[in-house]
């Protein structure tokens, strides 16, 4: 609903409905002309964005940080924002009628098709924020059953909790990712006397916390809700600009760290001998990589973080894979019953190549232990595990600074790791984690 502070748009110009930001470079006055790799980007995959109410013009958007962001991950598809906004400003374009929000998100949706028809196979993603979530699910809606988008990605959603999603999510191959912060002081207060984007009053924006499932929902209903990853926001995303604020999703940092891998899930690249400059082969994609997606493991056991131990069941899932890269999806769910926490659910990309240094088992300065093998019975099956310490000094992204860790290790469980107990220190603060299998789906 706020109206854009941050309009970096010197690389905007119109070439038909939609303003590209990916694709295309403006070289200023008239329409631009394409990059050298444009034809190529083209068909690596589209992103669809969707501003929010105020934005969507060639002066006023938020697109910068999105673009910008997904360009400093290595997003190497296109995209475009897509025009829905009435042009008459933030009022407006939050008031608009949900008939027209239905029509401008026809016209997406026709454009999506003839995108799908042009390139087969590759990835669609559609993101929005604030009011233009509403306008994605009602693209959702509007597309038939046999050209169904990749992801889906809403930020800042002032569409209602309680829109029924269950049409929207039956045109979604993967996921529906949704950010929310309950410290979003335009959902909170801006939102409930305006009324919300699909023009409902009195009803909380999902923004906040989320979708509500409908009563009493049948089992595809329940069977499409299951496709929703909910991303809350928490305190390490202060360290990439985001504190929780209406629009801090679509700043670059946070874009490029957060945002990005889920857009580049859907999105194969071809590696090339001379592009790995030194790379080995990721462990963690390795163990991942021999399964389907939709493997997955469920550890139980407890964390320990600053001092305070929490029993804990953590889920690990492989959402998609691709010859150079997966998506793995962790929840974490406390097991204490009296816990305040809620459900977290985070996403990590993982590439088949690697430097070094960046993983605690490629790392040339690390120290491996080979222990006795163990046993380990789960689900009625016993498995014979390789058991090894790692001590590692350094700092690795996804496991910490200074790793110690004992790890029992078969082939024949999704991601490899039958039990671990992990020690290190994240956000200056000391880490501990252990558990161990106790169910699985191998597929």
């Amino acid at each position: 609903m706020m109206r854009p502070t941050d309009s970096s748009t010197g690389w905007f110009a119109r070439c038909g409905r939609g303003l590209p930001f990916i694709a295309l470079a403006a070289l200023g006055g008239g329409c631009t002309m394409p990059m050298p790799d444009r034809a190529e980007r083209m068909t690596r995959g589209y992103v669809y964005y969707l501003d929010g109410a105020g934005g969507g013009g060639l002066i006023s958007n938020w697109a910068g940080g999105v673009r910008r962001g997904l360009l400093d991950a290595g997003y190497d598809g296109a995209g475009e924002i897509f025009r829905w906004n009435t042009g008459f400003g933030v009022v407006a374009d939050q008031d608009s009628s949900v008939e027209y929000k239905r029509s401008r998100a026809a016209e997406c949706a026709r454009e999506i098709q003839a995108y799908a028809q042009e390139h087969p196979g590759a990835p669609v993603t559609i993101m929005g924020l604030s009011a233009g979530t509403a306008v994605a699910v009602f693209t959702l809606e509007a597309l038939p059953a046999n050209c169904p988008v990749d992801n889906v990605i809403l930020l800042g959603a002032s569409i209602a909790a309680n829109y029924d999603l269950t049409r929207a999510l039956e045109r979604i191959r993967n996921r529906m990712f949704v950010f929310t912060s309950e410290s979003d002081a335009v959902l909170a207060y801006l939102v409930p006397m305006a009324g919300t984007a699909d023009r409902q009053e009195g009803v909380a924006a999902a923004g906040l916390r989320g979708f509500q499932t409908p009563a009493r929902p049948s089992a595809s209903t329940r069977s499409q809700y299951a496709k929703i990853s909910y991303i809350r926001w928490r305190p390490e995303f202060e360290a990439e600009g985001n504190v929780g604020g209406h629009t801090d999703t679509v700043k670059a940092p946070f874009v490029q760290h957060y945002i990005a891998p889920l857009v580049m899930s859907g999105q194969a690249r071809r590696i090339t001998t001379a592009s790995l400059g030194g790379k080995v082969s990721n462990p963690d994609y390795e163990r991942w990589s021999r399964f389907a997606p939709g493997s997955w493991v469920e550890y139980e056991g407890y964390q320990l973080v600053a001092g305070v131990r929490q029993p804990m069941r953590v889920t690990a899932r492989l959402v998609s894979k691709h010859e150079d890269r997966l998506l793995v999806e962790r929840t974490y769910a406390p097991m204490d019953g009296g816990a305040t926490d809620a459900v977290r659910v985070q996403h990590f990309l993982v590439d088949s190549m690697i430097t070094p240094a960046s993983h605690p088992l490629t790392n040339r300065a690390t120290k491996i232990t080979e222990l006795p093998r163990e046993s380990l019975a789960i689900g009625g099956r016993t498995f014979a595990c390789r058991v090894r310490t790692v001590q590692a000094d350094g700092e690795f992204p996804e496991y910490g600074r200074g790793v110690w860790a004992t790890v029992s290790q078969t082939d024949d469980l999704p991601g490899g790791m039958a039990k671990v107990w992990l020690k290190s220190s994240k956000g200056g603060q000391p880490f501990e984690f252990r558990g161990q299998v106790v169910r699985y789906r191998a597929s």
